[in-house]
């Protein structure tokens, strides 16, 4: 082991050196935190596509972290050497005879400890076994001991790419636009890319592990268990995509609320905002003249209707010019028209009065929807 001693004056150089680069740069970044929590706007609800990206992002989680668990079905089976607390150098039968003692029942080899027995003739079959599991030393056709990618290559398809690619497309959909709206698009390139990372570093870590050289000193030396890695990528692979998803979950939460990385939104997006709202008024007034017009033609193209529409104002205009003498009593006083709402107030007639008013209320209120609000701002 090194002792490295550094002195103080080399601390304040080293110190006097970096100060010009480091402290601007963290200057501008609290300036730039500072701008961001004062300009950001309210905190809002969780939009729609937003929380089916969450939704489909917790889905994931659970599914990772059931998959990191040991014993979850899909989990490889223990490593031997742990199984039987052996170390690299123990003699194959010695390895065998104890790990037929942890077997049920008790003393009975399965068919796949036979295969593999046959198979861990080496060091270098050990050193493969620990790397990549049973599975691949017993199956693979096509790998040799004197080129151990060989064996990597029969791994890494279906144990690493597989998950990695569902993972990666689990992150398309939950940060697609369609889907998840623009609040979740905006991460969806930095999160591809640190997706990709991720299946580097796996692909990095199956292809360049040597469980002995990158054991402890007690492995190296053949005093401890060594470990083995298809145990350990196994539980880690799914519990690192499960962390994952849970910072992008996270980012897409905060984001989507305006509680933290806000963007204003952009001038064609205030454009096509102010249009929808426009087309939505335009519709609105349309509907409300509409229904005048349907109003006014089934009034006009009614005989009786018509006839005592004129006469109102007929009488309307008679008022006015003599001063409001001659009011009329109006259609709700005449004797057929009491008697006719008093025969539907009593239940008489087949008419659902309730139904009527609730219908009635609604068409009326839709009508006049805004009317009061003007009537309000013109005074």
């Amino acid at each position: 082991m090194v002792d490295v001693n550094i002195s103080s004056g080399a601390i304040q150089s080293l110190a006097l050196i970096l100060a010009p680069i480091v402290l601007p740069r963290i200057i501008n970044f609290i300036r730039y935190i500072r701008v961001a929590i004062t300009s950001r706007p309210s905190p809002r609800p969780l939009p729609a596509g937003a929380s089916r990206s969450l939704n489909l992002l917790f889905c994931a989680i659970l599914v990772f972290l059931i998959l990191s668990s040991p014993s979850n079905p899909y989990a490889p089976g223990q490593s031997i050497f742990a199984l039987t607390r052996s170390r690299i150098n123990t003699p194959l039968d010695t390895i065998f005879a104890r790990l037929a003692r942890v077997r049920e029942p008790y003393g009975v080899l399965t068919r796949g400890d036979e295969v593999l027995r046959m198979k861990l003739v080496s060091k270098e079959a050990r050193k493969i076994y620990l790397r990549f599991g049973e599975k691949v030393l017993t199956e693979c056709r096509f790998c040799k001991f004197d080129n151990p990618n060989t064996f990597a290559l029969f791994y890494y398809p279906v144990n690493s790419m597989v998950p990695h690619l569902l993972h990666m497309a689990i992150v398309g959909i939950a940060t697609s636009t369609t889907f998840a709206g623009r609040e979740a698009a905006r991460w969806r390139n930095k999160f591809t890319m640190a997706g990709l990372f991720l299946a580097a570093v796996d692909l990095y870590v199956v292809f360049m592990y040597d469980p002995i050289k990158s054991g402890s000193e007690a492995v190296r030396d053949g005093i401890e268990v060594p470990g083995a890695l298809f145990e350990r990528m196994a539980v880690l692979r799914p519990l690192i995509l499960a962390v994952f998803d849970v910072v992008l979950a996270g980012f897409i939460y905060v984001s989507a609320t305006n509680r933290w990385f806000f963007t204003p939104p952009s001038q064609a997006e205030e454009v096509d905002r102010a249009v929808s709202a426009t087309l939505a008024s335009l519709t609105g007034a349309s509907s409300k003249l509409h229904a005048a017009s349907a109003t006014r033609n089934a009034v006009v193209r009614d005989k009786v209707l018509k006839d005592r529409d004129d006469a109102y104002w007929r009488t309307v205009v008679a008022m006015d010019e003599e001063g409001g003498s001659r009011v009329s009593s109006g259609v709700w006083e005449e004797g057929e028209v009491v008697r006719a709402m008093s025969r539907a107030m009593a239940g008489q007639g087949g008419v659902d009065l309730a139904k009527l008013g609730v219908s009635a209320a609604e068409y009326v209120n839709g009508v006049t929807a805004g009317l009061e609000h003007s009537r309000v701002q013109g005074s």
